[in-house]
């Protein structure tokens, strides 16, 4: 069987064949869950999720205008929806710019670098946990997902000087915290 774009099955979708949307999902289901539980920690909560993403992008395909990539214009829905529900379940989380923007980046410590990957990774991922999801979100786009940050703009519908400044914020916070857990 041939396998064909993204455009392809969309146009089948817009004209009546909505068993093509089946494609879509098995493209894009690994991609949605990743994202969504990169900033939910419940599996069980992220496939509720995902499943809303897709009856959210399904919905909505009729407004997909082909100016940007299906998969950023799926990204956003995926980003927007798992934002929304965690708001819905109100967790509480530090702003980092409450707290890091009037650090000089001189005054943070370089202690990380003492540390073995294992325990990198794992004070990692509890500053990440810590973290409100869309920043911890970002990070993952941009580290782990390589997204650049015109694409994280357009996702997220910040300006690129905004995502800019709110990476560097991350960064020096995930980097205080990381190495107040090392010192520990």
């Amino acid at each position: 069987m041939a396998d064909f774009d993204d455009i392809y099955y969309i146009k089948q979708i817009k004209n009546g064949h909505t068993d093509a949307f089946v494609h879509i999902v098995r493209r894009y289901e690994r991609m949605v869950f990743t994202i969504v539980r990169k900033i939910v920690f419940s599996h069980a909560d992220a496939e509720d999720i995902v499943q809303e993403v897709f009856i959210k992008a399904f919905q909505a395909l009729d407004k997909f205008r082909e100016e940007s990539g299906f998969a950023t214009w799926l990204y956003r829905i995926t980003y927007n929806t798992t934002i929304s529900e965690l708001r819905k379940r109100k967790h509480e989380f530090t702003a980092i710019e409450d707290h890091f923007s009037n650090i000089a980046d001189n005054d943070i410590s370089d202690t990380i670098d003492e540390v073995s990957t294992e325990d990198k990774l794992k004070h990692l991922d509890s500053v990440l946990k810590k973290m409100p999801p869309d920043d911890a979100l970002l990070i993952t786009m941009f580290y782990m997902n390589n997204h650049s940050v015109q694409d994280i703009s357009q996702i997220t519908g910040n300006s690129i000087a905004n995502v800019k400044v709110k990476l560097h914020r991350i960064r020096k916070f995930m980097n205080f915290e990381i190495n107040k857990l090392i010192q520990q």
